[in-house]
């Protein structure tokens, strides 16, 4: 699929939201309810393996987790190729 200039220069004024996962666990529901504050929930990746990068429901990259200016941050480590991000986006407004 061909995408015009003219389509290229719309979709990428477009604002996206991006989602970082630290990483999951799988619990009842049980578990979850018996969370208090101060208890300990382990997810399922290793320390310092960082986080992965999703836009839609989509992973797009992995990145490390650092803090910059009090807040958390992602460096981006490893990302989609830039014609693919660009295809999966305009595919998606269709």
């Amino acid at each position: 699929m061909e995408i015009s200039d003219r389509d290229y220069d719309l979709l990428v004024d477009t604002e996206i939201v991006v989602d970082v996962m630290l990483g999951s666990a799988n619990i009842t529901v049980k578990e979850f309810l018996d969370l208090g504050e101060g208890d300990i929930l382990s997810l399922d990746k290793a320390a310092g393996s960082g986080g992965d990068i999703y836009v839609n429901q989509r992973i797009v990259g992995t990145g490390d987790i650092i803090v910059m200016d009090e807040r958390l941050a992602v460096r981006v480590q490893d990302a989609m190729d830039s014609d693919n991000v660009v295809r999966y986006f305009f595919e998606e407004r269709l």
